[in-house]
C-alpha cells in the first residue's frame, strides 16, 4: 500500500466558532489543516513552510489594506484552488471563483474541496 500525503487545506474563516467547527469537519475528511482568521494570518500560511493545497476562503476577509483579498490571492497564487464561503446574496471577488454559500451544508462544501483537489483548478 503506497502512503499518500494527504491534502493540506487552509480554513480562512472571520467567525472562531465556524472556523473549529470547519477544521474539525475537514479533519474528521483526512486532511491537514491550517486555519486563519484574518488577511494577514491567510497570506502568512501561504508562504509558510507548509504547502497548503486549497483554500476555503471566508469571502468577507479583507486583504492586510482592508481591500478585497481574492484579487491579491489570485496575483500571488495563482494555480492555488479556492472556494469562496458565502452567506446568499454575497456579492464579493472573482466571479471566476468557486462559491459555496453558507449554512450547514458541510456535504456541499466537502464535496466542492474534493473535486477542486480533483481537477486541481480554482475556476469555475
Amino acid at each position: 500500500m503506497v502512503n499518500r500525503p494527504r491534502p493540506i487545506l487552509c480554513i480562512a474563516e472571520r467567525n472562531a466558532n465556524i472556523r473549529e467547527l470547519l477544521r474539525r469537519e475537514f479533519g474528521r475528511e483526512g486532511y491537514g489543516v491550517l486555519t486563519a482568521g484574518s488577511g494577514a494570518e491567510v497570506l502568512m500560511r501561504l508562504a509558510g513552510p507548509v504547502s497548503v493545497d486549497a483554500l476555503v476562503l471566508d469571502a468577507e476577509i479583507a486583504d492586510p489594506d482592508g481591500g478585497s483579498l481574492t484579487p491579491l490571492l489570485t496575483r500571488l497564487y495563482p494555480g492555488l484552488p479556492v472556494v469562496l464561503h458565502v452567506y446568499p446574496g454575497f456579492e464579493a471577488g472573482d466571479d471566476r471563483l468557486v462559491r459555496v454559500e453558507k449554512g450547514g451544508d458541510f456535504e456541499r462544501l466537502k464535496g466542492t474541496v474534493h473535486r477542486l483537489l480533483e481537477t486541481g483548478n480554482g475556476a469555475a
